[in-house]
């Protein structure tokens, strides 16, 4: 019994929100079922990828393979699940679950009706399916198949809010997003018509083979999978549909658009450029020197464009901008510190960005104001809420003792060993930056008199639930990285053993 779940697990985990997602209109009259199934769909996902992370960790990073429909690669579609894949799999169900434990009962002065908030939940669970998809998937097409998927429920969950700026920011952002996606289709193209493999492991084995005739379509491949991946994970300068889209989306929405929706994009383009070009292509094409250059202005020009801003959440979106920059700089060192930092990062930041945003939104919820300086004097009166949030801004500036700090120090030496000073020098600025923009925060709201008595409060206890799980999850991650550090840095050799 155990080994034939075992065997399907990694479909499962797939399908189990996609096939939820389906009904879920059938009962959207039946606002509490709909919470309920919701909710019992994210718990089974996480009991499956904590189920298939301890797998992974016992078995020494053997990965574990299914054949869709019984057919072998590279004639069918081969869904893999290894250190990567684990690693990923534990961060979406990870945040998932308590992003869908905030949304009880709170959707209804950003959504609308029961049946409004059905289809916001109906969008959440095809983006949490797509997102795992792309964990587990060993499949080009298959890649381009969840990244539309995810595409479309992005801007669907952004479009979700009753408010008129929502359909303009879904509208640029479904416009980029379709102009990254003819791209990456185009790349994908490319690389089928000079391997004739769709598979990622045969398509490496043939390109290793032929690439030197081909080397140009090679190179255009590449960029148009950098340039595509680099719209849909909003990567500097082709960031400009995220603000508008992060910070107009329902509080839900924007926790994990900005906590997960652009990880998985960034595990694609990881798969994409470490598994089928291989790490000697990309020093080949000199792309780990693009890699880190591109980094290291997302990192410094995302952080003034965040120190700029006075609206909360559009700080918080532009702080994403900078922190992409992080993990595409540690892609681009080709060392196993760098990218077993640029992967915990992107777990830190997921939890970190996902308790950013909804103690945001919790906040704008509660005073109807959005302007920073219009929060004075709101952590005395949302204790919990402010609590999570300087919880989380510390993590994210990278304070010793919290997870921030885990991935930027891997970052760093792995900086160091490249030999790259000045990256080393940018993670520092980064970190000073973040302050810069985050402190003032944490400054006005619990310094800063209140100019009137407000009747602020505290969210439902669903919301203050989910809020401490997720600052929980920063604190341990830091403390006690343990397992999710091991995978990191398995995945981090397995990725640069591929030649």
């Amino acid at each position: 019994m155990m080994a034939t779940i075992t065997a399907n697990l990694p479909v499962f985990v797939v399908i189990a929100p996609l096939f939820v997602a389906f009904i879920l209109p059938t009962f959207a009259h039946r606002l509490r079922l709909v919470e309920g199934l919701v909710m019992a769909v994210e718990a089974l996902g996480l009991l499956g990828a904590g189920y298939l992370a301890s797998l992974i960790l016992l078995q020494k990073g053997i990965p574990i393979v299914y054949s869709m429909g019984g057919w072998s690669a590279p004639w069918g579609i081969e869904l893999m699940v290894g250190n990567l894949s684990a690693f990923f799999l534990l961060v979406v169900a990870g945040v998932t679950l308590p992003v869908a434990l905030f949304s009880i009962d709170s959707m209804s002065h950003e959504v609308g009706g029961p049946q409004r908030i059905s289809r916001f939940y109906v969008l959440y669970l095809l983006l949490s399916g797509a997102l795992a998809g792309m964990a587990v998937t060993n499949d080009l097409f298959n890649v381009f198949v969840l990244v539309e998927v995810a595409t479309l429920s992005c801007c669907g969950l952004v479009s979700a809010r009753n408010h008129p700026r929502a359909a303009e920011a879904a509208f640029n952002y479904l416009i980029l997003a379709t102009l990254g996606s003819a791209l990456i289709l185009g790349g994908i193209g490319f690389l089928y018509i000079v391997t004739g493999h769709l598979n990622m492991g045969f398509a490496s084995q043939e390109l290793s083979c032929v690439w030197q005739d081909y080397s140009h379509v090679v190179w255009i491949a590449a960029s148009f999978l950098l340039v595509g991946f680099g719209v849909k994970s909003a990567l500097f300068p082709l960031h400009v549909w995220l603000p508008d889209a992060h910070s107009t989306a329902p509080s839900p929405a924007s926790a994990i658009l900005s906590g997960l929706a652009i990880k998985g994009y960034l595990i694609c383009l990881i798969k994409v450029l470490y598994v089928v070009f291989g790490n000697t292509l990309m020093q080949e094409y000199a792309m780990h020197r693009i890699l880190v250059l591109l980094g290291m202005i997302a990192i410094i020009a995302g952080s003034l464009l965040a120190l700029a801003q006075d609206e909360l959440k559009r700080r918080l979106a532009f702080s994403t901008v900078a922190q992409v920059g992080y993990v595409l700089l540690g892609l681009g060192l080709v060392n196993t510190k760098g990218l077993t930092g640029t992967l915990f990062h992107m777990a830190s930041h997921a939890v970190i960005k996902s308790s950013l945003f909804l103690a945001a939104g919790a906040m704008i919820s509660a005073t109807g104001k959005s302007r920073i300086i219009e929060m004075a004097g709101i952590g005395r009166k949302m204790p919990v809420t402010m609590a999570v949030f300087t919880i989380s801004s510390l993590g994210l500036v990278g304070i010793p003792l919290f997870s921030g700090f885990i991935g930027k120090w891997y970052l760093l030496l792995g900086s160091l060993g490249a030999g790259n000073s000045l990256a080393a020098v940018v993670l520092i600025a980064g970190s000073v930056l973040c302050a810069a923009y985050l402190f003032p925060i944490i400054r006005i709201a619990y310094f800063e008199p209140v100019s009137v008595e407000e009747d602020w409060q505290d969210p439902g206890m669903p919301q203050k639930i989910a809020l401490i799980l997720l600052a929980a999850g920063v604190v341990i991650l830091g403390i006690v990285p343990g397992p999710f550090l091991e995978l990191a840095g398995r995945a981090a050799a397995d990725l640069l053993v591929i030649q």
